[in-house]
């Protein structure tokens, strides 16, 4: 439990006694490669800290296009983002969540249930504090990432992967790469081959 509660110390204070309350409502779950964890339609009933292995959040869209929403995963590249997997809104308001999550990578990962998660809101003021950095970061990512995919076009948001995160190419494969982008893997394989021809 104590890397998430290095996680957290990233972003404020936690006093040994809060390390050792939220501790105490978490619990250690291992998914195996093309294991579903949560599937959309359902409510998001828990969040996940990624520890090691991999898993990716992703919908189905009306016309049955598949789109990868966010990449989970921990190391020395992961981001917030992907170390957390969740949807904010379903677990938030504990509706049906339009997000399915997949493992990729046999996956280790921490637990929190919404049902634990209210009984420490509700006795920590501390845990308004982690709860305000869950969903103020996740209304970011939501919000840059929907944004990204309305007004950018399909060569620019693969251009700002390359600048900003080059190394999910190393780490997943050219069809899920293509989901995230919101294009198809022949529309992937053409741009890259046009930005290498100088495109």
């Amino acid at each position: 439990m104590k890397m998430i509660v290095d996680f957290i110390s990233k972003f404020t204070t936690v006093s040994d006694e809060d390390a050792e309350y939220l501790s105490s409502f978490l619990t250690e779950k291992k998914y195996k490669a093309n294991e579903v964890i949560f599937k959309g339609g359902n409510v998001c009933e828990a969040m996940y800290f990624v520890i090691s292995g991999s898993a990716r959040s992703f919908f189905v869209n009306d016309q049955g296009q598949e789109y990868t929403w966010t990449f989970n995963f921990n190391d020395e590249d992961a981001t917030f983002e992907n170390s957390i997997i969740i949807d904010h809104h379903s677990f938030i308001n504990q509706t049906p969540s339009a997000l399915t999550v997949e493992v990729i990578k046999d996956l280790d990962a921490v637990e929190l249930q919404y049902k634990d998660f209210e009984i420490m809101m509700a006795a920590s003021a501390k845990m308004h504090d982690i709860v305000k950095i869950f969903t103020d970061n996740g209304f970011s990512y939501t919000y840059q990432r929907a944004f990204n995919l309305f007004t950018k076009s399909a060569k620019e948001r693969y251009l700002q992967l390359l600048k900003e995160t080059p190394y999910l190419l190393n780490k997943f494969s050219h069809y899920y790469i293509a989901s995230y982008l919101g294009i198809a893997p022949q529309s992937l394989s053409r741009l890259r081959r046009e930005i290498m021809n100088g495109g």
